[in-house]
C-alpha cells in the first residue's frame, strides 16, 4: 500500500500519461479522465480495491466498472502503473491494433473487468456483477464510476433503485 506522498506521485503520473495518451492519439477526452484520477488512484493503489495483476482470473478481486467509457485513458494508465500491461502500450491508445481502444474493450486489455461506451449501462453491469458475487456467496465488491452527463439516463436510475447487499458501492464523479 502506498502512502500518502507516493499517492500523490501516482495522480502525477497519471495524469501525466492521460495527456500523453491523448496528445499522441490525436483524440480522446482528456478532461472526464482527469476528474477521476484521484477516484481511481484512491481506489487501486491503496488496499479498498483487491486485485492482483499476477493473479488476472482470481474469482474473488474485486470489479470495477468504468461506465462512462470516454474516460478509457484513466484507467489505462491506472492498469498500466498497477501492472497489468506495459508501459509501451499506452502510447498506442486509439491506433490501429492497439490494446487500448478508444472506449474500454475487455476483451482486448488486461485488468479490465467490462467494456463500455454507451453512457448509462454500466451501473447495471455492476449490479450484475454484485448479484452475482450474492448469489455465488463470493466475498467480492463491484465498483462503478459514473459521469454527470449519463446520470439522465433511465437505466441509471433503474439500476440506483436496485436494492442490493454490501457488494454494492456506486461513485459519482463528473
Amino acid at each position: 500500500m502506498m502512502n500518502k506522498n507516493e499517492l500523490l506521485e501516482m495522480c502525477k503520473t497519471i495524469r501525466e500519461d492521460i495527456l500523453t495518451m491523448t496528445h499522441e492519439a490525436g483524440s480522446g477526452h482528456p478532461g472526464g479522465s482527469l476528474s477521476a484520477v484521484e477516484i481511481l488512484t484512491a481506489l487501486y493503489f491503496t488496499d479498498i480495491f483487491r486485485c492482483d495483476p499476477k493473479k488476472p482470473a482470481w474469482a474473488e478481486r474485486d470489479r470495477f466498472v468504468l461506465s462512462k467509457g470516454h474516460a478509457a485513458p484513466v484507467i489505462y494508465s491506472v492498469l498500466c502503473r498497477k501492472g497489468y500491461f506495459g508501459e509501451e502500450h499506452l502510447k498506442t491508445l486509439r491506433k490501429l491494433g492497439s490494446i487500448l481502444q478508444g472506449h474500454p474493450h475487455r476483451q482486448s486489455t488486461p485488468g479490465l473487468d467490462s467494456s463500455s461506451g454507451s453512457l448509462g449501462q454500466g451501473l447495471s453491469i455492476a449490479n450484475g456483477i454484485a448479484m452475482g458475487y450474492k448469489k455465488q456467496g463470493i466475498d467480492g465488491r463491484a465498483y462503478c464510476l459514473i459521469g454527470d452527463g449519463e446520470l439522465q439516463e433511465g437505466q441509471i436510475w433503474e439500476a440506483a433503485m436496485t436494492q442490493l447487499s454490501r457488494n454494492w458501492i456506486m461513485y459519482v464523479r463528473s
